[in-house]
């Protein structure tokens, strides 16, 4: 059941106040009780937050209670309605209308304001992990990228039908529309790619792939002759004091891809200052004609301006480790704003005077004169819920999760390796296992709690140590207190693997799923033996004849199978980049219990009940 909610929080809040009400939301001033009576919210989480055209209204699509709060741009709190599991995105359209996307529900929704409430118009499933939505000028078609399927579709918001699925690249998650409407662009996360879509002909025009990883939101300058996206750079260096702070481990980076008729050409320009770098960029908008570009660091939580126009020391789209000097001490090429919390998507109001910020941890939309930047005010999205003190300490472990200040000199997250939770698309030598330049792919940390032992090689039999010990060696921050080893264990025990997009909603599967199912289970195939059900993994160690010489430990821990679609690389260095191939090499049952080996035919039944796990 769709619920309702409505509060009238307003006025002008102090970021020290938000920063309490984010644990203690306000109780002052609250509107009417729900119309009905939800699964308990405690905090909304917004990621993503859009401007109505009429300049009326902001709306904000809220992660952690399946809601879309509506606030009035005179600081008031209207309503919130509740549309679906984990929101991804929210744009507008038209005058006084919005359109959402929901990730795990895999539903788009299109909404509008009728007297100051939300109300829903449309609902079209699309299924796959959307994860964005970018409207065409006109607001009559959304292109959603459809991150389990590698792939973009574009709805008719009138009749809402679909357009056949247009292949992409792996993990797309964020899309722009040039401003005539031409040119889509989708910044797919594995591999690190930006993909351009001919918007008439529904083909893929250019690809322009690059070093990174966890890309952001793109967008493009009013002209259409320049795209920005944000990402972070993979510089592949060992976990150490001097290649982390070199930044070549990881570094935030601002790109820019030329638009030009045969391609375009890639820049990128690095965000990291030496003692003070930047983590987890995501959000980006542009204002003031082009000349800036505003960027939204939530690891660092901060909002980074620059003014291009005049001049920028951009380099090929890998180079550079740390930011220039000259920038770097420019007050009017480059500043910082510290907004608190986690700051992700931003919006920009219709005639460009003002920046809107999604908030995640401050539970807060926020309103930022660009021209500073400055922050204006602050709107919170609770109604004044108090939660437990088991809930308390679950929200420090996030934001203990997504604070790059946890690591030296802020370069990254325990987040940026760990997106959502899950793993990432390439290997990072996190020296947990007791050894130097061992790269190995990210593990998930869904259902941590329950399924140890830790690490690659399982050596970790205890999750607070195992804990402790990431926050230490891999950070390469000082020793955590008990109470920060305990609140980011709660919050990490926490995380569930996402429902498979590809299973029928009644759990129903196909006859290749069935035939995959029992073959998982046989003892030819022999996977069952090491990933059992429910978390497809198991406590023993195993030798698979998958280690080298030089690895400190023999045997592997079996990694959880859940969620498996959205992985890129498989097995612990790599070697495999999709099921297929995993199964019919180094994974293939003559080499692990001398079994014959899978025909194709089996091989597709098996990926495809793998794929529903």
């Amino acid at each position: 059941m769709r619920a309702r909610f409505q509060s009238s929080i307003g006025g002008s809040v102090s970021i020290r106040l938000l920063l309490v009400s984010a644990i203690f939301p306000l109780t002052a001033g609250r509107g009417a009780e729900p119309t009905a009576s939800p699964e308990r919210i405690v905090w909304r989480t917004p990621v993503s937050v859009a401007a109505s055209g009429d300049g009326r209204w902001l709306a904000t699509a809220n992660r952690a209670s399946g809601t879309v709060s509506l606030v009035n741009l005179t600081g008031t709190l209207a309503d919130e309605l509740a549309i679906g599991r984990r929101p991804g995105a929210i744009a507008a359209r038209r005058e006084d209308g919005f359109v959402a996307v929901m990730t795990e529900s895999g539903d788009l929704v299109t909404l509008a304001v009728k007297d100051g409430r939300l109300a829903e118009t449309g609902r079209v499933h699309l299924g796959f992990e959307p994860h964005d939505v970018a409207l065409s000028p006109d607001g009559a078609t959304a292109w959603v990228p459809l991150a389990a399927t590698a792939a973009v579709v574009a709805v008719d918001l009138a009749s809402l039908a679909v357009s056949e699925p247009i292949p992409t690249g792996p993990l797309p998650r964020f899309v722009a529309v040039s401003p005539d409407g031409a040119t889509v662009a989708v910044a797919c996360a594995a591999g690190a790619e930006i993909v351009l879509v001919d918007a008439a002909t529904r083909l893929v025009r250019s690809r322009h792939p690059f070093k990174g990883l966890n890309i952001g939101q793109p967008a493009f300058t009013p002209d259409g002759a320049t795209l920005y996206f944000t990402f972070t750079y993979d510089g592949g260096g060992t976990i150490s004091p001097g290649d982390i702070r070199r930044g070549w481990v990881t570094g935030s980076r601002l790109g820019k891809l030329a638009i030009e008729p045969d391609g375009g050409t890639l820049h990128g320009l690095t965000l990291d200052v030496p003692g003070r770098a930047v983590g987890d960029v995501l959000g980006l908008a542009i204002v003031d004609g082009g000349r800036t570009v505003l960027v939204a660091a939530g690891g660092t939580h901060e909002l980074l301006s620059f003014d291009v126009a005049a001049g920028l020391p951009w380099t090929q789209i890998s180079g550079a480790e740390v930011m220039d000097r000259a920038l770097s001490t420019d007050a009017k090429r480059f500043r910082r704003l510290d907004l608190a919390g986690r700051p992700l998507g931003l919006a920009v109001s219709t005639d460009g005077s003002r920046v809107f910020v999604a908030n995640a941890l401050l539970d807060a939309v926020q309103v930022v004169d660009p021209t500073g930047p400055e922050l204006l005010w602050s709107m919170a999205l609770s109604r004044g819920e108090v939660p437990t003190a088991e809930e308390v300490v679950i929200r420090r472990g996030e934001a203990i999760f997504h604070d790059a200040q946890r690591s030296l000199d802020q370069w990254y997250s325990c987040h940026t390796c760990h997106w959502e939770g899950g793993g990432n698309t390439v290997t990072f030598d996190t020296r947990n296992d007791g050894s130097s330049a061992t790269y190995k792919t990210v593990l998930p940390l869904w259902h941590l709690d329950q399924t140890g032992p830790w690490t690659w090689h399982g050596w970790q039999d205890d999750l607070h140590t195992a804990v402790k010990t990431s926050m230490i060696e891999t950070m390469q921050a000082p020793e955590p207190t008990d109470n920060d080893v305990a609140a980011l264990t709660a919050f990490l025990a926490g995380l569930e693997a996402p429902p498979s997009p590809f299973r029928a909603a009644d759990g129903s599967v196909s006859e290749a799923v069935e035939r995959g199912k029992s073959l998982f289970e046989s003892a030819r195939a022999g996977c069952s033996e090491c990933h059992a059900a429910p978390f497809y993994t198991s406590p023993g160690l195993h030798d698979v004849g998958l280690g080298k010489k030089e690895d400190r430990y023999p045997t592997y821990s079996p990694p959880s199978l859940l969620a498996g679609y959205r992985k890129t690389r498989w097995l612990h260095n790599a070697r495999a980049r999709s099921i297929h191939d995993l199964l019919a090499g180094p994974h293939s049952p003559e080499k692990i219990n001398g079994q014959p080996a899978l025909t194709e035919a089996e091989i597709d039944d098996l990926v495809a009940w793998l794929k529903t796990l």
